[in-house]
């Protein structure tokens, strides 16, 4: 009897990582393992839990994992992070020469951008199935954080290496509709699969909680009636500039607190505006362990995600699904007819404005504070929950997963 094809899921980062990829991919890897043999191709930590060493291989929850060795320098520092990932994506490289069969399948993420074309060659090579998971849309995203200009030869050139390696796989898995709208614009002609599968909230770990039985409020001595909260990733895709202006504008509140909570290319910024001492309205906590995810997402009276202009179709934010479980409504500072914004308005779950718009901010979380706009942000954060419970499961995901391998 033939064996059954092996699924090999390709990511930097896999378990014990714990930021919104390493996650994700953990979870899929190990859903899908109940229906199909599946081995995990990736790094050591070197994010949440960057310094811990995990083992070469390592069978868990049906998945095995091969940790292929690499650098491991401070991302922090440009260099030092591209040394990383060539190093990593070499490593994955000549594990896949030598370790992938004719006929086996694929799924690969897209970050970091490198993997994707040397593996999608090495799949071609050997006729496997390949499929490719859009996270992150390059080169654009590298141009509306201001890394490349979008004149400038150098873009130009990635742009087609990038076009040319979603080429390469024969299925495109993106998470939203406007990720899918660019990646079509990006085959240039190339008939290819192009799914939709978003993420999705863990609605049974994660809940509304009144504030009386919510331990983030005094493990952080949290004592504001209205929280405005950003959590997660603060990089330089996001607009955190909007909110520390509204904290400006808003500083004479004291019932009103702005309270960031996490790590990324725009911390800095945050922590100088808190050390200034002009602001005693914001907070700037470090990423929250897991166990106290859902309690921090729930102590929010909102929670803004926030991008910068021009990033419509380049990243769908993970994050919205277990705020939404959460119960708390989202304020998008997005483009209008991004996933985030036209899922937030599809299910009343939030208010959208665009980037870059103070005024409209500060009169929102001004409403907010008051009765009738406490009342519409309860509202809408239990519509949230129950959009959440129907249509954004772990259960949901696999399935569209399944198909999709099938």
């Amino acid at each position: 009897m033939k064996p059954e094809r092996r699924l090999w899921v390709v990511s930097e980062l896999y378990y014990p990582e714990q930021t919104s990829t390493g996650y994700f991919l953990t979870r899929i890897a190990e859903g899908l393992a109940s229906s199909m043999p599946v081995e995990v191709v990736c790094g050591q930590p070197t994010y949440s839990e960057h310094g811990v060493r995990a083992p070469a291989r390592e069978d868990r929850g049906g998945v095995r994992i091969n940790r292929v060795p690499a650098t491991h320098f401070g991302k922090d520092r440009l260099l030092l992070r591209a040394i990383n990932i060539l190093t990593l994506t070499l490593s994955v490289a000549w594990f896949a020469l030598f370790n992938f069969a004719r006929g086996d399948r694929l799924l690969i993420v897209t970050n970091p951008p490198t993997l994707p074309p040397l593996v999608g060659l090495i799949a071609r090579w050997k006729r496997m199935d390949a499929h490719l998971l859009v996270h992150d849309v390059y080169p654009e995203v590298l141009a509306a954080t201001g890394f490349m200009r979008r004149q400038s030869l150098p873009y130009r050139l990635l742009e087609r290496l990038f076009s040319a390696t979603f080429a390469l796989y024969g299925s495109i898995i993106v998470l939203g509709r406007d990720m899918a709208d660019l990646v079509r614009v990006k085959l240039r002609g190339a008939e290819r699969r192009v799914t939709i599968i978003p993420n999705w909230g863990d609605v049974d770990e994660i809940a509304p909680l009144a504030r009386d039985a919510n331990p983030f409020f005094a493990l952080n001595q949290i004592d504001a009636p209205y929280v405005i909260q950003f959590s997660g990733n603060i990089g330089r895709t996001h607009d955190v500039e909007t909110i520390i202006a509204a904290a400006h504008q808003l500083k004479s509140r004291s019932d009103i607190l702005f309270v960031f909570a996490g790590y990324g290319g725009k911390t800095d910024f945050i922590s100088q505006a808190v050390a200034s001492g002009e602001l005693p309205n914001v907070r700037l906590l470090p990423r929250q362990p897991r166990e106290l995810l859902g309690p921090m997402l729930a102590s929010a009276t909102a929670t803004i995600i926030s991008f910068v202009d021009e990033m419509k179709g380049l990243s769908v934010p993970s994050r919205m699904y277990n705020v939404l479980a959460a119960g708390t409504p989202i304020i998008a500072i997005a483009d209008a007819d991004s996933e985030l914004s036209l899922t937030i308005a599809e299910e009343h779950s939030g208010w959208v404005l665009a980037p870059g718009d103070t005024d409209a901010l500060v009169a929102l979380v001004e409403r907010l504070a008051a009765p009738a706009g406490a009342e519409e942000a309860r509202q809408f954060g239990a519509n949230g929950r129950a959009a959440v419970s129907r249509s954004y499961t772990l259960a949901s995901v696999l399935e569209g997963f399944r198909e999709t391998l099938r």
